[in-house]
C-alpha cells in the first residue's frame, strides 16, 4: 500500500500511540477522584488498597500520583519526598494544564514540607500560572491561600494579607464557601498580627455568616475562639468572654481544651480568680496547651500571694515544655514497672496453680489433637472433591469433544447431501436435454447424409452448449472463468469439466458423447496437464473450489 518502509513505520507508531492514550481509567481511580473533595480518608483508602498492575499508561500513572498526594495532604500526612509527585507534574506539564496547575501546588506542598522555601515558592508560581491560564477560581484559591501562609511563616504579614484576600475573592467565585471561611479565618488572623483587631473582626463576623450554612461546629468553634481573641486583644473583655462562651463544644479534647483555657484567661485578667479556677480545672489534658496552662496557675497563684503553688507551677512550666516525650516515657515505665510486678505474682502463686496448668495443658492437647484430626479429614475431602470435580470436567470435556465432531460430521453430511442433490439435479438436466436431443435427431431425418451429418453436428454443438450453459447457472459462469484462467482449455475440455461437475463418472461420459472409455481417461490426463494439477491435486475436487 506504502511505497516507503519509513512511512509505515511511523504510521505504526502512531497507531501504537493513540491507542495507548485511549486506555481505560480503572475504576479505584474514578472513585477516589469522586471521593476526594467529601470524603479524602476514603479515597486514600481506596489508593491504598489499589493494585498497582492496573496502572499500566503514563497517564494512569500520572493521575495515580496526584491523586495520592492529594488524599496525603488532605489526610494531614506529610510527605517530604517528591518522587511521587514528580510523576504527575512531568506528565502533565505541556498536556492538561489543569492538572497540571494541581500538580505543581502539591509539588509545593512537599517543598515546604521539606523545609525547601525556594522550591516552594517557585513551584508556587508555576501553580499560579497553570491557574491563571485555565481560570480555575478554585486552584487559585489555592494558590494564594499557600502563598499567605508562606508569607506568615516569613512573618511578612502585609504579604500574607495580601494573598489571602486575593484567595478568599477566587473561593467566592467559585463558590466554595468552606474555603472561603479558611481564607476569611486566615485574613483575621493576619490583621491581629499588624495590631488591627477591628479589620479582624469584621472578617471573622463574616465568616460565621458564611458558616451559619455549614452546620460544622469545629468551624464555628473555630471562629468564635477567634473573634474572642480579637476582642481580647483590643482589652474588651466581655464581649472575648462572650464569643468564648459561644464556641460550640466539639468533643474534640484539643480543641474544648483550648475553649475553658481562653475562658479562665479573660477570667483570670478580670480579677476573677474562683472562674478562672472552676475553666482550668475542667482541662483533664492540656497536651500542647502545658506550657500556657501552667503559667496561668502561676499567674492565679501569684494574685492570690501563694508563693508555693506559684513557684510549683513555674517549675511545671519548665517541665511541660517537653510533656509529650515525658508522658511516652511515663507510659513506658508504668508499663514495664507493672510487667515486673506481674511476673512476680506469677511466681509467687505458681505452685498454687501448676495443677490448673496442667489440665489446661492437656485440655489444649486434647483441643489440639481434635484440631488436627478434623484438619486431615477436610484436606481428605477437599481431595476427593478436587478428584470429582477433575473426572467430572474431564468427562465434560470429552462431551464436549464429541458433540464437536458430531456437529462437523452432520455439517459435512448436510453438505454433502446439498452436493449430491446439485449433482443429482443437474444430471437430471442434463439427461432430460440428451434424451430431448435423441428424439428430435429421430424424428427429423435428413434426407442426404451429408446434410444428416451436419445437423447431427449442430444438434450435439447445442446439447453442450446447453449442459455447459446449465453449469454457468449453477457455478457462477464456470466455463468463462475456466476459458479465461486457462486459454489452452477447449470447447470440448470445458464440456468435460462440467460433466465431471455434474457428478457423472467416467462410463457416463463416454455414453453421453458417444466416445470411447479410454478416450474420456486420455482426456481426462490431458486435461489435469492444461490445469497445471499435481498428481495428488483430485480433478473433480480442485473443479468445485475453482
Amino acid at each position: 500500500m506504502f511505497r516507503y518502509p519509513s512511512i509505515r513505520l511511523w504510521l505504526f507508531s502512531f497507531l501504537l500511540m493513540l491507542l495507548s492514550g485511549c486506555s481505560d481509567v480503572p475504576e479505584e481511580l474514578k472513585i477516589a477522584d469522586r471521593l476526594m473533595e467529601t470524603a479524602p480518608d476514603s479515597a486514600l483508602h481506596v489508593l491504598q488498597h489499589l493494585n498497582i498492575l492496573k496502572i499500566h499508561t503514563p497517564s494512569n500513572k500520572a493521575l495515580y500520583a496526584l491523586l495520592m498526594s492529594q488524599s496525603l495532604d488532605k489526610n494531614d500526612i506529610k510527605v517530604e519526598s517528591d518522587s511521587i509527585i514528580k510523576i504527575a507534574t512531568d506528565y502533565y506539564t505541556g498536556r492538561d494544564p489543569e492538572r497540571a496547575g494541581y500538580a505543581w501546588f502539591y509539588h509545593a506542598r512537599v517543598a515546604f514540607n521539606g523545609g525547601n522555601a525556594i522550591e516552594q515558592a517557585n513551584n508556587l508560581l508555576l501553580a499560579q500560572g497553570y491557574a491563571q491560564k485555565t481560570g480555575n477560581y478554585k486552584l487559585k484559591g489555592l494558590v494564594y491561600c499557600e502563598k499567605g501562609n508562606m508569607y506568615q511563616t516569613q512573618r511578612q504579614f502585609d504579604s500574607m494579607i495580601h494573598y489571602n484576600r486575593l484567595s478568599y475573592q477566587s473561593f467566592q467565585q467559585c463558590k466554595s464557601t468552606r474555603n472561603s471561611i479558611i481564607s476569611l479565618i486566615n485574613l483575621g488572623y493576619g490583621y491581629l498580627f499588624v495590631s488591627r483587631p477591628d479589620s479582624a473582626v469584621l472578617n471573622y463576623q463574616l465568616a460565621e455568616k458564611l458558616a451559619l450554612t455549614l452546620n460544622d461546629t469545629l468551624v464555628m468553634s473555630t471562629i468564635y475562639k477567634s473573634l474572642g481573641s480579637a476582642f481580647y486583644q483590643q482589652h474588651d473583655f466581655q464581649k472575648a468572654l462572650y464569643y468564648y462562651k459561644l464556641a460550640p463544644i466539639t468533643r474534640i479534647g484539643i480543641y474544648d481544651s483550648n475553649k475553658w483555657y481562653l475562658m479562665a484567661k479573660v477570667y483570670e485578667k478580670t480579677g476573677k480568680l474562683d472562674s478562672a479556677r472552676h475553666y482550668l480545672s475542667r482541662i483533664k489534658e492540656p497536651q500542647e496547651l502545658s506550657p500556657d496552662y501552667y503559667r496561668l496557675w502561676q499567674s492565679i497563684y501569684e494574685k492570690e500571694g501563694n508563693m508555693k503553688e506559684a513557684l510549683r507551677a513555674a517549675n511545671r512550666i519548665i517541665l511541660a515544655k517537653d510533656s509529650l516525650n515525658e508522658r511516652r516515657l511515663s507510659v513506658s515505665f508504668a508499663g514495664l514497672e507493672k510487667k515486673y510486678k506481674f511476673q512476680g505474682l506469677q511466681l509467687e502463686n505458681q505452685q498454687l496453680v501448676i495443677n490448673n496448668k496442667q489440665k489446661g495443658l492437656l485440655l489444649l492437647f486434647i483441643l489440639f489433637g481434635v484440631s488436627v484430626f478434623a484438619v486431615v479429614v477436610l484436606f481428605w475431602r477437599l481431595r476427593v472433591k478436587r478428584k470429582q470435580f477433575a473426572v467430572q470436567n474431564e468427562l465434560l470435556e470429552k462431551e464436549k469433544a464429541f458433540v464437536e465432531i458430531e456437529k462437523d460430521k452432520f455439517e459435512k453430511e448436510k453438505e454433502n447431501s446439498a452436493l449430491l442433490e446439485k449433482q443429482l439435479k443437474l444430471q437430471s438436466i442434463i439427461l432430460l436435454n440428451i434424451e430431448q436431443h435423441r428424439k428430435n435427431s429421430v424424428q427429423r431425418p435428413g434426407l442426404w447424409k451429408n446434410d444428416l451429418s451436419g445437423k447431427n453436428a449442430d444438434r450435439e454443438d447445442t446439447l453442450h452448449e446447453e449442459v455447459i450453459a446449465s453449469m454457468d447457472l449453477e457455478y457462477h459462469d464456470i466455463s468463462l472463468r475456466l476459458s479465461t484462467d486457462f486459454p489452452a482449455l477447449s470447447k470440448r475440455d470445458i464440456l468435460i469439466c462440467c460433466l465431471l461437475l455434474a457428478g457423472f463418472d467416467t462410463g457416463m461420459i463416454a455414453t453421453i458423447l458417444d466416445v470411447k472409455l479410454e478416450s474420456i481417461n486420455k482426456h481426462r490426463y490431458r486435461l489435469r496437464t492444461k490445469l497445471r494439477l499435481q498428481s495428488a491435486d483430485h480433478l473433480v475436487g480442485y473443479l468445485r473450489q475453482f
